[in-house]
């Protein structure tokens, strides 16, 4: 299982959408729209499917964790 990312458009750093999926799962959605709260910027983020990525696997941990110790 994998954790949908996008870039901050605030700071250019990635964060996690708290939307866990895997990359199979995501190719086949249909183009969706959300929003996230960033934990960076501390603004609220729209997103499209394009502007995001699935970081899979233990890298999906990896991203997680590297983004607490960020904060």
């Amino acid at each position: 299982m994998g954790v949908i990312m996008i870039r901050c458009p605030q700071t250019g750093r990635e964060i996690p959408t708290g939307i866990e999926m895997d990359s199979a799962e995501f190719r086949r959605a249909p183009v969706f729209f959300s929003r996230v709260q960033c934990p960076v910027c501390s603004r609220e983020h729209e997103w499209f499917a394009k502007d995001a990525w699935v970081c899979d696997g233990a890298n999906a941990e990896s991203a997680w964790d590297a983004f607490i110790d960020r904060l």
